[in-house]
């Protein structure tokens, strides 16, 4: 337990960090566009991750405090928080692939954010099964803020970093920097406390549900999948 209470006091500063980088990864796309059209399922999407973000701040720092009750009480949002995160997500992957259309494009991102979707699904799945075993449900928590790194890290890179030659190196580094942390996390929990339960298989998911990204968008079978999901009645007059 001292290995686990360890986890949530260091990983309080690594959920803070999560916040302000989205701001300035979404500075540009997002927070100085807001005055003008923006498609409603922008607000409730953002409003629903920067909701995660500051929950994941609040449970970690209620452990620290020793305040369980409430942590445990707080924790229940994520019953409505989470299907708020899946909905908006399905739905603004459709907006945006009927804005983008069957490109090479479109057709990536609607994969790199189902991806994504289906990594935070299965963490946060886990956690809630294992809701009653606290060292188990606060590893499977920190992964869960794992997911949140590639759309932020992959914009503050292209705005700030990479050049239009370099920008579609940025997956790269951002799937890179997320398997690095988990990897960190793995040896980490496998030297202070010889686990291998939580982290080392989340780290063979995480690397499974990347591969396809870079070989899969060719594939007919996408290709027949983002036709039939762009026709899906998900987002029109929005």
């Amino acid at each position: 337990m001292r290995v686990t209470r360890s986890l949530s006091n260091n990983s309080f500063y690594f959920f803070l960090l999560i916040p302000a980088f989205a701001v300035w990864g979404f500075w540009q796309t997002y927070f100085v566009q807001i005055i003008r059209p923006i498609s409603s399922l922008d607000h409730v999407h953002g409003l629903a991750m920067f909701g995660w973000c500051f929950m994941l701040i609040a449970q970690s720092f209620l452990i620290r405090k020793n305040k369980r009750d409430l942590h445990r009480a707080i924790g229940k949002l994520s019953y409505v928080l989470v299907p708020v995160i899946a909905i908006s997500t399905i739905m603004l992957a459709n907006f945006q692939l009927n804005a983008r259309g069957l490109t090479l494009e479109g057709k990536y991102v609607l994969m790199l954010q189902l991806t994504i979707l289906i990594q935070f699904v299965v963490f946060y799945s886990l956690a809630i099964k294992n809701r009653k075993r606290p060292d188990v449900h606060a590893r499977y928590m920190v992964c869960t803020a794992l997911p949140l790194l590639d759309p932020i890290f992959a914009r503050v890179l292209m705005f700030n970093f990479l050049g239009a030659e370099y920008a579609s190196n940025a997956q790269l580094y951002t799937f890179a920097l997320t398997d690095l942390i988990l990897v960190a996390l793995v040896a980490w929990d496998w030297k202070s406390s010889n686990r291998k339960d939580v982290f080392l298989p989340m780290l063979f998911v995480l690397v499974a549900l990347q591969l396809p990204m870079f070989f899969g968008v060719m594939t007919p079978a996408w290709e027949s999948f983002s036709g039939w999901y762009m026709q899906l009645p998900l987002s029109q007059g929005l």
